[in-house]
């Protein structure tokens, strides 16, 4: 989004929230509150904590329970972008353990999605899988989660599972640049898979395009994929190249 126009939006949404306040309108209060969260965590996932608890409080206090629901998501989602997997994990859990009282469908499937998502890029395979496969069996249409499954089951040995994750993610979804970005990632797995060279030509393309698809979050596993290669042929000067990139991006990405 334009940054002028992500400005002006936030600056609309701060006046919506100082008139609320002045008629003391919890529920619009709320409402505002949600949808600046949402504008925040598109400029800066830090930006967006300030409001949580007060957002969290009025959306309780007016039984928006469905919105509520939402922004709990959110929340984890955040939690886990800046680091603090803990308590992302913690509302990932408690929303599992309420599935039932959940009427939205697509709300569990992203559970499942959100939650595997953040246990790969904490290394945590097995539980990663596991939650890639619930949401793939509760009807995820969502490519990036084969990422998972496939990244996954290459780190757990479970090499010929990770082949058929790349297949099936290359017969199931259209060309498109978002598919097209995570395809090339996939022609590196497989190389890795059949202990070949890695094409450096495609390194290259792949580490060019990462600001272009900054919401697929492929650097938390581009880059420790590629320092593990160059390590491996003892190539170190471009493993000491892509370790500097991968801190670079831990520190300024939210």
């Amino acid at each position: 989004m334009d940054k002028k126009v992500l400005k002006t939006q936030i600056q609309a949404l701060h006046t919506a929230l100082s008139y609320c306040n002045s008629i003391n309108s919890q529920n619009l209060k709320g409402l505002i509150l949600y949808h600046l969260i949402l504008k925040q965590k598109t400029s800066s996932n830090m930006n967006a904590l300030q409001y949580f608890e007060e957002c969290e409080r009025s959306l309780e206090k007016t039984g928006a329970y469905r919105r509520l629901i939402h922004y709990k998501l959110n929340k984890a989602n955040t939690y886990s972008t800046i680091g603090l997997y803990p308590l992302a994990e913690n509302i990932y859990k408690n929303l599992e353990n309420i599935q039932s009282q959940i009427e939205e469908k697509r709300i569990i499937i992203k559970l499942y999605e959100c939650s595997s998502w953040c246990s790969l890029i904490q290394e945590k395979y097995e539980i990663a899988l596991f939650q890639a496969k619930k949401a793939k069996k509760a009807g995820s249409k969502f490519p990036d989660i084969y990422i998972t499954l496939a990244y996954a089951n290459y780190k757990l040995g479970n090499l010929e599972e990770a082949r058929q994750a790349i297949l099936e993610f290359r017969a199931l979804f259209s060309s498109s640049p978002r598919i097209d970005f995570i395809q090339q990632f996939f022609v590196l797995l497989e190389k890795r898979i059949e202990n070949k060279l890695l094409p450096a030509l495609l390194i290259e393309r792949l580490l060019n395009q990462l600001p272009d698809f900054r919401d697929v979050e492929l650097e938390m596993i581009l880059y420790p994929f590629l320092t593990e290669y160059y390590r491996s042929i003892e190539d170190y000067k471009n493993a000491s190249m892509i370790q500097a990139c991968w801190i670079q991006y831990l520190q300024f990405s939210n």
